[in-house]
């Protein structure tokens, strides 16, 4: 809406800045899951949405149960509607990310409420897979159709991060492939994280807050040669888009942080996640995301090794699966492990912004 105004007004020009877009997107976004949390937590407790806590977690737990979940619906509803005032809907990105964003939302909360309704596990594993493919079969059809740097060539590579000028050639279906694994992974991952208060929520503000950072240098013609990154025209309204998400992130975790008022459920953690993984796509930084995510491949990889593990040996290698689980476990409080990982979750942010500078330079 700020978009259309500063067109089609000389005077209110000023609304097109992407900067200026990018603060109001987060002060609303900031703003409407602020002022709506509380009563949406009430909400919740009213209709016992309450967490379900495993018998087999740890004992320290026992205290969660009954909090309030699907706080995802809070955050992606901040998130979309400053979405639609403040970016331009023209844009075929913005277009993309609100389509996915509502689809891993929609399989998210149906997820979320089935716990409570039907039974507590859910949907399956196997309809989650289903649906977080059938969405990135929606991601790889947009790009064949509407394209992403306008060179097929390179909209059907993979991209070496650490080397500019590096990139493979792979095709239209092993994309749709490689695709497929980027963001159903990212879209896992987040939500095997999200098992401690505030844990997925800091990390995901960072992953954003990098991406944003990549999407605006990509649609800037010349710091996008400077860094040598692949320059994508309109991708600067994927900043515009991401300032909502962090917007929403940072008001969430104020009810999110230990002891945390309410989890974003599945609702919250598959979407954030697919997110992720939907713009590392688009930015053509696919290989970056893993740094970028690095907790998250973390938590991902101990499930898997521990899963592998037993299945071959009949032995753990931790304590328990994901490994913040098995940190709690060693006697380290969770308050503690959620802000260690925290700090991971900086480093390897940082580690990424440095690896596009030192491309840059090199």
């Amino acid at each position: 809406m700020l978009y259309i105004l500063g067109e089609l007004y000389e005077k209110l020009s000023f609304l097109s800045s992407i900067y200026l877009r990018m603060s109001i997107g987060f002060v609303l976004s900031f703003l409407i899951v602020l002022v709506t949390g509380a009563p949406f937590i009430k909400y919740l407790k009213k209709k016992k949405f309450g967490e379900e806590i495993r018998e087999c977690g740890p004992a320290s737990h026992y205290s969660k149960k009954g909090t309030p979940t699907m706080g995802g619906v809070l955050m992606i509803f901040g998130a979309l509607l400053s979405t639609l005032i403040v970016c331009d809907l023209s844009n075929k990105f913005v277009i993309l990310l609100i389509i996915t964003t509502f689809l891993f939302s929609a399989l998210g909360f149906i997820d979320d409420y089935k716990k409570f309704t039907v039974n507590k596990d859910g949907l399956s594993a196997r309809k989650k897979m289903l649906c977080q493919t059938l969405i990135s079969v929606i991601v790889w059809i947009f790009i064949k159709e509407f394209g992403i740097t306008g060179n097929k060539i390179f909209d059907f590579s993979i991209v070496n991060p650490l080397i500019s000028n590096s990139s493979l050639y792979i095709g239209s279906f092993f994309m749709l492939i490689f695709i497929i694994f980027v963001v159903n992974g990212t879209s896992n991952a987040v939500n095997i994280t999200d098992g401690l208060d505030g844990l997925a929520t800091m990390p995901v503000i960072i992953a954003s807050s990098i991406l944003t950072s990549i999407a605006y240098f990509s649609g800037h013609i010349e710091m996008s040669s400077h860094l040598k990154l692949f320059y994508i025209v309109g991708s600067g309204e994927i900043a515009v888009f991401l300032s909502t998400i962090i917007g929403s992130g940072l008001a969430f975790l104020w009810y999110n942080c230990y002891p945390a008022q309410i989890f974003m459920g599945d609702t919250g953690s598959l979407t954030l996640g697919g997110i992720i993984g939907v713009i590392g796509v688009i930015l053509k930084q696919e290989l970056l995301i893993p740094i970028i995510g690095g907790v998250f491949v973390m938590e991902a990889v101990s499930v898997i090794l521990q899963v592998g593990s037993y299945k071959l040996r009949k032995k753990r290698i931790f304590r328990m699966a994901p490994i913040h689980h098995h940190f709690e476990l060693m006697g380290i409080p969770e308050s503690k492990v959620t802000f260690r990982l925290w700090i991971m979750a900086l480093l390897c942010g940082g580690l990424a912004l440095s690896i596009i500078r030192l491309k840059g330079i090199l």
